[in-house]
C-alpha cells in the first residue's frame, strides 16, 4: 500500500489512542496535529514521528493537499462543521462518536456526504470489530436462537460531578446533545443495533436523578425498541451506577439465550444442549486482540482495527467497514430515545 498521510484533529481524551493505533502502519506517516489547545498537540507530537506538524487551526490541515485523511476526535458539536470542511478538501474521515449532537447537525453532515461518494468516510465503533461481538452476530444470523424474542443492552458506570465540570460542553443540550445515552451508551446501542439489524420505532423515559445542578441532560435512561427482525429491543444507561463500569448485551429466543457481560459470556442457555455446546465451544475460541495501550480498558480492543480498516480503504478507494450511514443510524436511534423521552415527559406534564 502506498504511503497515507494522515491528521488527528483534537489531541485530548481519544486522540492519543488514534495515533497509537495509526503509528501500528508502516504505510502511514502523522502528518499533522490539531488542538485548541497547542500545548496537548505538542505533548502528543512527541512521538507521533519528526515529521508532524502542530496547529490550533484544523484549516491548516485541511489546506495541506499532501493529507490523506482525518480522525476527527474532538466535542459532539464541532464534528458536523469538522467533517463537512474535510470533505469539502477530498479528505478521507474518520469521526469519532457521535457523529453529531443533534438531527439538524446529523443531516448537514450526511448531506456532506453524499455530495462527495468518493472520499471515504466512516463513523467510529469499535465494538463492531471485537471478535466476540462477531460470532455472536453470526450465532444470531445461523438461526440458532431460534425467533429472536428480545434482545437487550445494559449499561452501568461511574460519571462524577468533577467529570462534567472538567469539560464545560459535556451534559449540555447544545454541545454535546446528551449525557449518558450519546456518549457511554451510543457504542453498546450501536452494538446491539448492529447484531440485531436495526430498529423501526422507539418509546424511552431519560432522567437526571443525581446529577441535578451540574448537567442540564440525562444521567439515567431506559428504552423499548421495535427491532426491524420484529424482536423487542430493551436499553438501560446510567452513569450514576456504585458500578464504575459494566456492559452486557443478551440475546433471548425461541431455541436459546445469550449474555455476553464484559466482553466474557455471563449465561449460555439452548434448548438443544449439543446447539448449547457447539455455541460454547465457538464463543471460548473467540480471543480478543490485545488493546491499545493509550485506551481505556472499556474501550476493549477494536480501535486497532477499525483503524487498520480505514487505513486500508482510504489506499484502496474502499467503503469501509462501518459506513457513515451506518454509525448515523445509531446517531438517529440515540435521538430517536430523546424524542420519545421528551414527548411522554410532556404528556405527563399536560395530564398532571
Amino acid at each position: 500500500m502506498r504511503k497515507i498521510k494522515v491528521a488527528v484533529v483534537g489531541c485530548g481524551v481519544i486522540g492519543p489512542l488514534h495515533v497509537e493505533c495509526y503509528k501500528m502502519h508502516k504505510n502511514v506517516e502523522i502528518a499533522w496535529l490539531c488542538d485548541l489547545d497547542v500545548a496537548k498537540a505538542r505533548k502528543l507530537a512527541d512521538g507521533a514521528g519528526a515529521a508532524t506538524q502542530i496547529t490550533d487551526n484544523a484549516a491548516d490541515i485541511f489546506n495541506d493537499p499532501r493529507v490523506d485523511a482525518v480522525s476527527i476526535c474532538t466535542d459532539h458539536a464541532s464534528h458536523a462543521p469538522l467533517v463537512e470542511a474535510a470533505l469539502k478538501a477530498g479528505k478521507s474521515v474518520l469521526c469519532e462518536k457521535a457523529l453529531a449532537q443533534n438531527p439538524a447537525a446529523l443531516k448537514k453532515m450526511m448531506v456532506a456526504v453524499a455530495k462527495y461518494p468518493d472520499v471515504v468516510m466512516s463513523g467510529v465503533f469499535q465494538h463492531r470489530f471485537d471478535p466476540i461481538n462477531r460470532e455472536v452476530k453470526k450465532i444470531l444470523e445461523e438461526g440458532l436462537f431460534g425467533t429472536l424474542l428480545t434482545a437487550g443492552v445494559q449499561v452501568r458506570c461511574y460519571r462524577s460531578d468533577e467529570y462534567y465540570k472538567a469539560d464545560p460542553w459535556r451534559g449540555t443540550i447544545k454541545y454535546e446533545g446528551g449525557s449518558v445515552l450519546i456518549n457511554q451508551a451510543i457504542h453498546y446501542i450501536d452494538q446491539l443495533l448492529w447484531i440485531a439489524g436495526g430498529f423501526e420505532s422507539v418509546v424511552g423515559a431519560t432522567a437526571n436523578i443525581t446529577h441535578k445542578g451540574v448537567i442540564e441532560t440525562e444521567d439515567t435512561a431506559a428504552a423499548v425498541l421495535r427491532l426491524k427482525n420484529g424482536a423487542i429491543g430493551i436499553i438501560e444507561a446510567t452513569c450514576s451506577s456504585n458500578i464504575d463500569w459494566e456492559t452486557t448485551i443478551a440475546l433471548h429466543g425461541s431455541a436459546g439465550a445469550l449474555e455476553i457481560r464484559n466482553d466474557k459470556v455471563a449465561k449460555i442457555d439452548f434448548k438443544d444442549k449439543k446447539v448449547e455446546a457447539r455455541v460454547a465451544r465457538r464463543l471460548e475460541k473467540v480471543i480478543a486482540p490485545k488493546a491499545a495501550k493509550s485506551g481505556k480498558t472499556y474501550y476493549g480492543s477494536g480501535h486497532p482495527a477499525q483503524i487498520a480498516d480505514f487505513v486500508e480503504a482510504v489506499a484502496k478507494g474502499r467503503a469501509p467497514f462501518v459506513s457513515a450511514e451506518s454509525a448515523a443510524e445509531t446517531a438517529a436511534a440515540v435521538f430517536a430515545i430523546y424524542k420519545a423521552a421528551a414527548i411522554a415527559a410532556s404528556r405527563l406534564r399536560a395530564e398532571g
